[in-house]
C-alpha cells in the first residue's frame, strides 16, 4: 500500500456508561397579579409580522445582489490586506509607508482646513446654542423654586 492509502487503525477503550440516579426536577410555579382562579396562557405578541415577511421576501434578491456585487471587492480587499501586512516586515517597505504617509497628509492638510473655516462656525452656534438652553433650564428651575 502506498502512505495515501494506508488505513488508519486506532484502538481505543470503550467508554462505560454509569447510571447516574436523577432526581425529580422542582416546579417552579410564576406568580403573577392574577387572580388564581384565572388561568391564562401568554401568547407571544406578533406584530407586523406578515409585513415584515412580505418585506423581506420582496427584498431578498436585491440583498443577494448586493452580497454578489460585493465580493470580489471585499476579497481584492482582503488579499491587498494580507499583501501590506507582509510587505510591513520589510524594512524598505515600512520607509515607502512613511513617504506615503507623508505626501498624503500633505495633499489632505488644505481639505481638512478648508472643511474646518466652513464647519467651525456651524459647531461653535450650536455650542453657543446648547449653552443657552442650558441656562434658560436652570433660569426657569431656580424660578421654580
Amino acid at each position: 500500500m502506498t502512505a495515501l492509502r494506508k488505513i488508519l487503525v486506532v484502538e481505543e477503550q470503550p467508554v462505560l456508561a454509569t447510571e447516574v440516579a436523577r432526581a425529580p426536577a422542582a416546579k417552579f410555579r410564576v406568580v403573577t397579579g392574577d387572580a388564581p382562579t384565572e388561568r391564562r396562557a401568554a401568547a407571544p405578541e406578533e406584530t407586523g409580522g406578515a409585513l415584515k415577511n412580505i418585506a423581506l421576501f420582496f427584498a431578498a434578491p436585491f440583498i443577494g445582489l448586493a452580497y454578489i456585487l460585493a465580493l470580489p471587492f471585499v476579497g481584492l480587499g482582503y488579499v491587498a490586506f494580507i499583501a501590506a501586512r507582509a510587505a510591513a516586515k520589510r524594512e524598505a517597505m515600512k520607509m515607502v509607508g512613511v513617504a506615503l504617509k507623508t505626501v498624503g497628509m500633505l495633499i489632505a492638510a488644505p481639505f481638512i482646513g478648508l472643511a474646518c473655516v466652513v464647519l467651525f462656525p456651524f459647531a461653535g452656534l450650536a455650542m453657543l446654542a446648547g449653552m443657552g438652553g442650558r441656562a434658560m433650564v436652570e433660569a426657569g428651575a431656580r424660578r421654580m423654586r
